[in-house]
């Protein structure tokens, strides 16, 4: 494993356990079995280490790597669903300490974590705009925010605050009622 993997790995393992305002560089750089100053040249600081972690160990490599199965738009976007879902299940430590820490954050944060909401919501524009080809592009990003939300929200309401283990089954329904939703159909 390369230098740059064991740091990103390491901040990882430190940001799910101490989360962004209690991981310090010295104590990621030790955990990678690297020096500090290794740490800085390949990330330059703190905060790019962080953009970087969420943009490696979130939801995005899993939609990045998506290919638009074929099939209606119902069963690309519950597919869609389901692989954020997951993913956002695979992340659950990290994601609950960093629910933890989110009205502290520092500003740096909050400009890394506006950065990874841009990144995941253009992503799913891009599935969006093949399943609602004839919507407008207003209309395409009121989707994408919708079923991004819904999906984050249930996922943090269920699996997190309520410490559900939900079924296959029931993220399913769920996913399938809000891609019902989106398309238009009632039931």
């Amino acid at each position: 494993m390369k230098a740059k993997e064991k740091i990103l790995q390491a901040a990882y393992d430190c940001f799910s356990k101490r989360g962004y305002t209690g991981a310090t560089t010295r104590e990621i750089a030790r955990l990678a079995g690297v020096s500090e100053v290794t740490l800085f040249r390949l990330f330059g600081n703190k905060k790019e280490l962080f953009r970087e972690v969420l943009i490696n160990f979130s939801v995005i490599p899993d939609l990045r790597s998506i290919s638009i199965p074929e099939g209606s738009g119902s069963e690309v976007l519950a597919e869609v669903g389901r692989k954020i879902f997951l993913s956002l299940k695979e992340k659950k430590e990290f994601l609950k300490i960093l629910l933890s820490e989110i009205t502290g954050l520092a500003e740096e944060a909050r400009e890394v974590y506006s950065h990874f909401v841009e990144t995941f919501e253009y992503l799913l524009l891009e599935v969006f705009s093949s399943v609602f080809s004839s919507s407008s592009c207003s209309e395409l990003r009121e989707k994408v925010r919708v079923f991004g939300a819904a999906l984050f929200g249930f996922f943090v309401s269920e699996e997190i605050f309520q410490g559900k283990e939900l079924s296959p089954e029931e993220i399913d329904s769920f996913i399938e009622t809000l891609v019902r939703f989106l398309s238009g159909g009632s039931h």
